[in-house]
């Protein structure tokens, strides 16, 4: 492998670009190779085959002009220093737009749940593909020894327009699921059954033969590259998780068998095409990217893909892209991978200043990563999550099926709490949260264990799920009625005094959420309870005990924003750090994210603003953190002490947090 690429202690940038094959096509490599060594960019990842050129699975004699264009470019950028991965647009291909298979493509295409058949995205099981597809590969692999062989996010069963959302169910995948059920079921037999409330034989099959699927593929992949004997190493773009559990994805496991050489490679997601407001990107960069980079791991390396759907500054300016760089910083990452140009081939548009802007981060990026992030070292609230949620589901509907277990992490992050993902089940002395159908993942006695040990917070379809499941002792509940987000009565929640307002009110109407009447136990204690409409008592809203916390709602933290609201706020606050015994950082300002990990000797703070508001001093909650100084990180790549005031776990840090930006501190101890 290239080390330059992989093991540069600096900060990687690998511009994302395809060079059509025509009279222009030197003069390209020239901008290219130019803007790369200006601003420090690294890797050129060439595209070939790419959107507005693609032409549906290319052919060898329809590929050599590409290649002997990339081979031309490999030189150039190597006399610069430069090294080159390979992109190619398809594997079983993204959507048909139009195009066919061409003559003598005899491929089995992908078939949706309901008979409606693509024609030109295949079916990765169908063996005539796979032969053309790894023959093809071994040409332009042998050919072009790229760095590192980038596999597209089509590499996946959802999401290939013109079908109806997720899975395959061509004859190929008819005849696996049949095979492995022990029984001949038709179409229409096997999805009504796949899609019952209750988890079935046949959605296990479902599941058990996606994930079968994309792993042997995975498997083919590695062994095809690792039996060429190239330095290549083969890295794979990743998108939304709750997607790729309709899969049964298993992160690692796949990767591993991509990887022909050992080594992890991920082109995680930034889940911002375009200009959007910086608190909803933050939000699904939480629930996407960060729920990806905990599954897959320490030993991943990640270069994330900064994306831009369209390559204006009307859709996505240089502050918002610097920003959107900074934010990635919390992932633990080596480089970044960047689409910054037009794909329809113009050259690198220095003109737009995105070259400009990513390359000024350049001290500030190198000295963060040199503090090597890892999701293992990540302390605060704890996520549970689990990669074969959906097996365990208890939804009826087939989209249904799609897991929302990662939207109560946005929660707890937008709030200003430091978190982390975890794919155990095994917890001591934390803070749990545990949210909806999420409580399916963990059998009756690890949900025993997890009370016991823990402070577990729990949301309303939790409540309701402890309920069936004859663990409603747990919250000490008698019992839990789900009431819905649409309801007469229950339309207010109210404290007795806040903030020196006495009885005060939030809505508890829908956009707080789907209600739960929950009636407790006389020790359970209630620190809110429900109104109607002439302020009559209809029933309780939070409840605490030595080892719960329970908000009546099942919500959606991009959605319901009524859960925002103060006394939610406060009240979450106050037993957060009442009962938290690990280390937490809290922001205590909505939109400030926190990330805390925890090293070997020190702590170190990435602080995220998506607010509209530059702080001028930094001040955080520092729960169980033990420090002497505190140093900054400056954008300018420097590292110095900085004077700080510590009001118990109250921090006020000499140091400003501003607009659309991070600051990073390192805890010393």
């Amino acid at each position: 492998m290239d080390e330059k690429v992989i093991r540069n202690p600096e900060f990687v940038h690998m511009y994302r670009a395809q060079i059509f094959p025509d009279e222009d096509a030197d003069q390209r490599i020239q901008t290219i190779r130019d803007a790369c060594v200006k601003y420090r960019f690294q890797n050129v990842i060439l595209m070939f085959n790419a959107e507005e050129f693609n032409v549906g699975h290319i052919t060898k004699e329809e590929l050599k002009p590409w290649i002997e264009v990339i081979l031309k470019a490999k030189k150039v950028f190597a006399d610069a220093g430069i090294s080159l991965s390979l992109n190619p647009w398809i594997e079983i291909g993204h959507l048909d737009r139009g195009r066919k298979l061409k003559p003598g493509q005899h491929f089995q295409t992908m078939v949706d749940r309901f008979g409606n058949q693509c024609e030109m995205v295949a079916c990765p099981l169908d063996e005539e593909w796979q032969k053309y597809y790894l023959d093809l590969m071994t040409y332009y692999v042998q050919t072009v020894q790229p760095s590192i062989l980038w596999i597209e996010d089509d590499f996946r069963l959802h999401n290939h327009a013109p079908l109806d959302w997720g899975g395959c169910f061509c004859p190929h995948h008819m005849e696996a699921y049949q095979k492995k059920l022990g029984k001949k079921e038709s179409r229409e037999e096997f999805v009504h059954a796949l899609e019952q409330e209750e988890p079935s034989p046949e959605r296990k099959v479902w599941l058990d033969v996606s994930h079968d699927t994309m792993l042997s593929l995975a498997e083919k992949i590695g062994d095809r590259v690792r039996s060429l004997g190239l330095k290549t190493s083969v890295g794979l773009m990743s998108s939304a998780s709750w997607n790729h559990a309709m899969e049964a994805r298993h992160w690692q496991e796949l990767h591993q068998a991509l990887s022909p050489d050992g080594v992890m490679i991920d082109r995680i997601h930034l889940p911002a095409y375009t200009d959007c407001g910086p608190k909803s990107y933050l939000s699904n960069f939480t629930m996407i990217s960060m729920a990806n980079r905990a599954m897959l791991g320490d030993k991943a390396i990640i270069y994330p893909e900064f994306e831009n759907g369209i390559f204006n500054h009307y859709d996505k300016d240089t502050k918002f892209a610097k920003f959107e760089l900074e934010a990635a910083l919390a992932l633990g990452i080596d480089g970044c991978t960047y689409s910054i140009s037009e794909f329809t081939g113009n050259g690198p548009s220095l003109e737009l200043g995105y070259f400009q802007a990513i390359s000024s981060l350049n001290p500030y990026l190198d000295a963060v990563k040199k503090l090597h992030f890892l999701p293992s070292q990540m302390r605060g609230i704890v996520i549970p999550i689990d990669e074969d949620t959906v097996y365990h589901r208890h939804v009826g509907g087939f989209l249904s099926l799609t897991p929302d277990d990662y939207s109560i992490a946005n929660y707890f992050a937008s709030l200003g709490f430091s978190y982390r993902y975890s794919l155990e089940k095994e917890f001591h002395h934390e803070i749990i949260a545990l949210k909806g159908q999420n409580a399916w993942n963990f059998t009756d006695q690890q949900l025993r264990d997890l009370f016991r040990d823990n402070f577990v917070y729990v949301d309303g379809e939790a409540a309701k799920i402890l309920e069936m499941r004859g663990l409603s002792s747990l919250i000490h509940a008698k019992s839990v009625t789900k009431i819905g987000a649409y309801h007469a009565d229950d339309t207010l929640e109210m404290v007795p005094e806040l903030h020196g307002v006495p009885h005060y009110k939030v809505s508890a109407q829908e956009a707080a959420g789907e209600f739960y009447q929950i009636e407790y136990e006389p020790d359970a204690k209630i620190l809110s309870r429900l109104y109607n409409a002439v302020m009559k008592e209809t029933g309780n809203g939070v409840a605490v005990g030595e080892h719960f916390y329970v908000n009546p709602y099942r919500f959606n933290a991009s959605v319901h924003l009524d859960q925002y609201d103060e006394l939610r706020r406060v009240l979450l606050r106050e037993e957060v750090l009442k009962h938290m015994v690990s280390p937490l950082v809290y922001s205590d300002e909505i939109g400030i994210y926190s990330y805390l990990y925890e090293q070997e000797d020190q702590d170190c703070l990435l602080f995220t603003n998506a607010t509209y508001n530059t702080i001028d001093k930094l001040s955080f909650y520092a729960k169980n953190l033990e420090f002497s100084s505190i140093d900054v990180v400056e954008h300018d790549g420097s590292i110095h002490s900085v004077s700080f005031v510590r009001d118990g776990d109250k921090v006020t840090v000499d140091s400003p947090l501003t607009y659309l930006s991070t600051t990073t501190l390192i805890l010393r101890r």
